[in-house]
């Protein structure tokens, strides 16, 4: 599996993030960006599918269950 922009995932340790886009960064160059649920903050995240391992597709509703 690879991450998808527009998507929501949630990891099998329970963190869940939303992909927003992709951007080039000084560090990471060509990388994707996820918010996290719960904690307001963006993340870089890889495009590989070795990036996504132990993370599942899941539902907007499931991702919005953390903002209540």
């Amino acid at each position: 599996m690879v991450f998808n922009v527009g998507k929501y995932y949630k990891h099998t340790a329970g963190t869940m993030i939303h992909i927003i886009g992709a951007a080039k960064t000084t560090l990471y160059g060509w990388t994707l960006l996820a918010e996290e649920a719960g904690y307001g903050n963006f993340k870089p995240i890889g495009q590989d599918e070795s990036s996504a391992v132990n993370w599942m597709e899941t539902t907007k509703e499931d991702w919005m269950s953390n903002f209540s």
